[in-house]
């Protein structure tokens, strides 16, 4: 399954993105890039801001 996540970095987020790969899920982060940037390496990340342009999200 493909996943996406907001956030993933942080108390919950971590959580739900540890089971989601563990599971063998295909999984994308889309965060601010400023806490623990270099956690899940496998996983695709997409940085940006929920009050900036969101065209990162498109396609």
């Amino acid at each position: 399954m493909r996943l996406l996540i907001i956030g993933g970095t942080r108390f919950l987020g971590r959580a739900l993105v540890e089971d989601a790969l563990a599971r063998g899920h295909e999984v994308t982060l889309f965060n601010r890039g400023q806490t623990n940037p270099e956690l899940f390496p496998e996983a695709e990340k997409i940085h940006g801001d929920r009050d900036g342009g969101l065209s990162a999200l498109e396609g």
